[in-house]
C-alpha cells in the first residue's frame, strides 16, 4: 500500500489544530508522518497539544517557524519536510479541516488505481452539507491567459470521479515526485491564491486533480465572505496579478488584464455596500497597492496582519 504524510498548518488556532490532530489519528490507514507547522502561534498551541506530541512522538513532527510566514510559507516548510519522509503521498491542509475516518484510504486506492494521476482531492463540505462554495473549491482552468477559473456544479459530483484543474489547499494529496518536479508552493505569497498558483504549474505539465467523491474533508470554520479584513484581499489580489503576469501565456493579454481587474476592485467598491461599509478609502488604498506589488513583483509579507488597525 501506498504511504503518506500529512501537513497540517496552525496559526492561534489551538483548539482547531487539536481536533484536527485527533481526526488523524482516527484515520483507518495511518500516516507515516504527521507534521504540524507552527506558525509561530502566539496563544499557547505548543502547550495545548504537548501531550499528543508526547504519546505520539513517533509519529507527529511539530514544527514551530520563527515568524508567522501565512498559509503559504507553513505549506512550503511543511511540505519540504514532508519530502524528506520519502513517502509515496504528500497530504495538506490548515487546521480547520477534519478528514473523514476513510479520506487517506480513498484517495490511497484511488492513486493505486490510476497511477498516472499525480494530484488527488475530496469533497469538501460545511458542517456535513455541501453548499455552493464547498462544491466550487473544485475549479477548471476557462484561460491560458487570463487564468482565469470557473467552479465545477454540484452535478459534477453526482457522476462518479472527475478531474479539474484546482483545488484549495484543503485536504489535496500529491505523489511526492510530483512535489520533486514543479517544486514547492511559493512561499512568499504569504496567503492565498498560492493553491492557485500551483494549479497553474500543475497545468503547464499537463496535469490535473483527480476529484474522489467517496473522500470526504468536512471544514470546521465559521468565517463568512463579508467578514473578510482588508489585508487578506490585498493578498488575494496581488497574488492573482503576479501569476497572471507570470504564467499567462499571451504576454500582451496578460500584462493589461489586470488594469481591467483593477477597474473591476474599484467598481465592487461602491457597489458592495455592506462588505465596503465604513472602509470604502482603505479599501480603494489596499486594492492599489496589490495592484502596483503584483504588477512589479513585490512579494512577501507586506502587510502585516497584526496591524489591524490600518487594514
Amino acid at each position: 500500500m501506498l504511504t503518506y504524510a500529512s501537513v497540517i498548518v496552525t496559526f492561534n488556532r489551538k483548539a482547531s489544530v487539536r481536533e484536527a490532530l485527533l481526526r488523524q489519528f482516527n484515520q483507518t490507514v495511518q500516516a507515516q508522518k504527521i507534521i504540524v507547522v507552527d506558525n509561530a502561534s502566539t496563544d499557547g498551541t505548543h502547550e495545548y497539544i504537548e501531550d499528543i506530541l508526547h504519546s505520539h512522538a513517533e509519529q507527529v513532527k511539530y514544527l514551530r517557524l520563527d515568524e508567522n510566514l501565512g498559509g503559504s510559507g507553513g505549506f512550503y516548510y511543511g511540505m519540504k519536510e514532508a519530502l524528506n519522509e520519502h513517502t509515496d503521498l504528500i497530504g495538506i491542509s490548515d487546521d480547520d479541516a477534519l478528514y473523514d475516518k476513510d479520506y487517506f484510504e480513498k484517495i490511497i486506492k484511488a492513486a493505486e488505481n490510476n497511477p498516472k494521476d499525480m494530484a488527488f482531492c475530496g469533497v469538501m463540505y460545511d458542517h456535513e452539507e455541501m453548499t455552493a462554495e464547498t462544491a466550487g473549491t473544485a475549479k477548471h482552468l476557462l484561460s491560458d491567459n487570463t487564468l482565469k477559473f470557473q467552479w465545477a456544479t454540484k452535478d459534477e459530483y453526482l457522476n462518479g470521479d472527475f478531474y479539474v484543474d484546482n483545488w484549495s489547499f484543503v485536504g489535496p494529496v500529491f505523489r511526492s515526485k510530483l512535489v520533486e518536479q514543479i517544486g514547492l508552493p511559493n512561499k512568499d505569497f504569504f496567503i492565498w491564491f498560492d493553491d492557485s498558483e500551483y494549479a497553474v504549474r500543475m497545468h503547464q505539465l499537463g496535469y490535473k486533480y483527480h476529484v474522489v467523491v467517496d473522500a470526504h474533508i468536512n471544514l470546521n470554520s465559521d468565517v463568512k465572505a463579508d467578514q473578510v479584513p482588508l489585508w487578506k484581499k490585498y493578498y488575494g489580489f496581488r497574488n492573482e496579478i503576479y501569476t497572471i503576469k507570470k504564467y499567462g501565456k499571451n504576454k500582451i493579454v496578460s500584462n493589461t488584464y489586470p488594469f481591467y481587474m483593477l477597474l473591476r476592485k474599484y467598481a465592487s467598491v461602491y457597489l458592495k455596500n455592506s462588505e465596503f461599509k465604513g472602509r470604502r478609502s482603505k479599501a480603494l488604498k489596499i486594492f492599489t497597492k496589490a495592484f502596483n506589488d503584483g504588477m512589479s513583483n513585490k512579494l512577501g509579507k507586506s502587510i502585516d496582519p497584526a496591524n489591524k488597525g490600518k487594514y
